[in-house]
């Protein structure tokens, strides 16, 4: 009886065996990082952005009377919306955000000097990663951080800013959403 069942088995097994091997599967290529050009002027989406006076007041809603006039004015003096953007990239980037005055900064983070239109200084730097780049502005005692990540599409581009100060518990943050100008 066993030497019927390996036969039968071998039988079976001979099928399989007489097939021809299939190649190996081809190794899957990675994506190349495909360059993003973030050159161009945008425009702002308003539909598709926040409200931040909307946002500013769901922020500091919680806080006593006084201190909600405090942040809220801190929040609308920092935390500004623009309907234009304009960028300018290279070895070193420019990015001027509406009527102000251009942020000059190097893209692999070398720190700068940029005064807002309100002569206020801040210290700019800027580091870019893929479709993502990212501009952090440090004043006096708060600092913003524009994250900006540009769609699949390549003719939109999110801008999430990001307020943060010691003295206010949880960090403020804004969307605003730009269409690439034809």
């Amino acid at each position: 009886m066993r030497a019927l069942l390996l036969l039968l088995t071998c039988l079976l097994a001979l099928p399989a065996t007489a097939q021809k091997a299939k190649a190996p599967a081809k190794a899957v290529e990675s994506p190349k990082a495909t360059k993003v050009d973030w050159d161009g002027e945008w425009t702002l989406h308003a539909s598709q952005s926040d409200k931040i006076d909307e946002q500013i007041d769901a922020h500091v809603k919680d806080l006593n009377f006084a201190i909600k006039l405090l942040w809220k004015k801190k929040l609308q003096s920092a935390c500004r919306s623009f309907n234009k953007l304009d960028i300018l990239a290279g070895d070193s980037f420019s990015v001027t955000m509406g009527k102000e005055r251009p942020v000059d900064t190097s893209a692999d983070g070398t720190e700068s000097d940029w005064k807002r239109s309100d002569d206020v200084v801040f210290k700019a730097t800027l580091t870019k990663e893929g479709p993502t780049m990212i501009q952090t502005l440090t004043g006096d005692g708060y600092t913003l951080k524009h994250t900006y990540s540009m769609r699949k599409d390549g003719n939109s581009l999110a801008l999430q800013v990001t307020y943060s100060n010691p003295k206010l518990d949880n960090p403020f943050t804004y969307k605003l959403v730009f269409k690439r100008n034809d």
